[in-house]
Parts: structure tokens; C-alpha cells; sequence
């Protein structure tokens, strides 16, 4: 079975200015993504979809395929799974596509890719499963959250688990960003990248470095030269 990588790289961005095109180690967050999904042997096409004719030209000087995705579809508002939608459509040859669909975030730029390879062959021999997200450990639980309602606060979860120990509260974990898998039939078929049942994958303090302003952007640089 074969996959098929999508790099949504927009050029807008208001934490940082041209954030896809940014650099991290001497290399731009996109090209980071396509080295990625370059080391994956199963992905058999990688797509990058943006409105900004400098990531286009990226692509193409990276030999990669590229879709112009619309300006309607690369607002700050706009929902990524409309852009892999456009994209997906706009590359299917007579409606076939890969099988399996992987979504590579350009602000993701330390991804391990062994464990994207491990999950990815994992996910595609497992009929049982719906999809993948990358997690790490949240770092404040949701059950200790209070949640704004007008002038007061009220439990995000409920009273009784403000004060519960936190060893008596279940485990939970956010998306790393890093890492998504899920059936390129599913996708299309319900716009979601969540589709139950959801395995988890565990990545690192570094993969789950999400650029999305100037201090992570330093802290990812300082990751890739420390290695």
C-alpha cells in the first residue's frame, strides 16, 4: 500500500510573518516537511498545496508536485481538512489517489521520521484502526481548567475534579502536530482527520515543537543545532 503526503503551506501567518518559509537549521519549514516525507518509503507522492508563489517555487525546485490552493482556502480562519480536500481532488488521476493519506504540517519541523514510517506501515496492516495522532503528555490537565462564562469562571470538566488527585483523573494528552494518518477514502468521505477508532502514537519533546511564534522558531533552530 501506498500513501500520499499533503504539506498545507500558506503563506500568511500572523505570529510570524512567511512562517512556512521560515528557516530551521539553514533549511525552510516546508523543505523540512518534503525531506520528511522524502524518508518514508511507503509515501509514494508528496503535495504541497499553498497560495504563495514562493513555496510554490520551493516545491518545484524540491521536485515535488504543487496545487495553487485558493485564496478562500488560506485565510487564518480557514479549516485545514478544506485545504487537503482541494488538494486531494485537484491531484486524484481518474479519481484514484494512494491509498492512505498523511498530513506533514510544515510547523513541524523535528518529526521523527522512523516513527512516521513505523506508524504509517503499522496503520496500513491493522484494518482495525481509523486513523493516528501523534500526542505527547498535556500539561495541564482539563479537569483542573475553568472555563469563562460572561464575568465568572465555572469547571471546565466539574466541581468534584477541581480537587480530585490527579492520579485518580484519566491520562490525557494533546495532538503533537507531528503526526496524522488516516485512510485517504475516510478523509474524503467525512472531512475529519479523527476517525474512531484513533490509535495514539507517543513522540518526543522536540517533534512536538510547534512553530507558531518567534520563541518557538528559536527553540526549534536551537534543537537542530544541538544535534
Amino acid at each position: 500500500m501506498t500513501a500520499i503526503a499533503i504539506i498545507p503551506a500558506r503563506g500568511g501567518s500572523k505570529g510570524i510573518p512567511g512562517k512556512n518559509k521560515a528557516l530551521v537549521g539553514g533549511i525552510s519549514l516546508v523543505e523540512h516537511a518534503i525531506r520528511t516525507a522524502r524518508e518514508v518509503p511507503a509515501i509514494s507522492r508528496i503535495i504541497v498545496s499553498s497560495d504563495d508563489p514562493e513555496i510554490l517555487a520551493i516545491a518545484k525546485q524540491s521536485d515535488v508536485e504543487s496545487i495553487v490552493r485558493p485564496e478562500d482556502l488560506a485565510g487564518d480562519d480557514s479549516p485545514i481538512e478544506l485545504a487537503i480536500e482541494h488538494a486531494l481532488l485537484e491531484s486524484s488521476t481518474n479519481g484514484q489517489l494512494p491509498a492512505t493519506l498523511v498530513l506533514l504540517q510544515p510547523t513541524s519541523p523535528l518529526r521523527d521520521s522512523r516513527l512516521l514510517s513505523q506508524s504509517l506501515a503499522k496503520f496500513q496492516t491493522d484494518g482495525g484502526v481509523g486513523s493516528v495522532f501523534g500526542v505527547v503528555p498535556a500539561e495541564h490537565h482539563p479537569s483542573k481548567m475553568l472555563r469563562i462564562d460572561g464575568e465568572f469562571v465555572v469547571p471546565f470538566t466539574s466541581a468534584a475534579e477541581l480537587s480530585a488527585p490527579r492520579q485518580a483523573l484519566p491520562r490525557v494528552v494533546r495532538q503533537s502536530g507531528s503526526l496524522y494518518i488516516v485512510s485517504t477514502e475516510n478523509f474524503l468521505a467525512t472531512r475529519t482527520l479523527f476517525v474512531p477508532p484513533t490509535r495514539w502514537v507517543e513522540v518526543g519533546a522536540m517533534e512536538a515543537i510547534d512553530i507558531d511564534n518567534p520563541a518557538d522558531l528559536t527553540a526549534a533552530d536551537r534543537a537542530v543545532n544541538d544535534l
